[in-house]
């Protein structure tokens, strides 16, 4: 745990997001297979950050995505 604060505090303020950071922070990123199941498109992804501090979740929903294109 002291080795993940001690990356977090060097990079205490991003404005960018690189490369370098990325590969410090995180350990993998997960995308899993698209479950069209309900009719539409969902996709789950897994970020799994360095440390074992965390693993953080979303889905991508392609009915939010058809709503921000009729949008614009």
């Amino acid at each position: 745990m002291n080795s993940f604060i001690n990356v977090v505090h060097k990079y205490d303020h991003i404005n960018e997001l690189t490369p370098e950071i990325m590969h410090e922070l995180i350990e993998k990123i997960v995308v899993h297979a698209p479950d069209n199941s309900r009719g539409y498109r969902t996709q789950k992804i897994e970020i799994h950050f360095r440390f074992g501090v965390a693993v953080a979740t979303a889905v991508a929903d392609s009915r939010e995505y058809d709503k921000k294109r009729k949008a614009a």
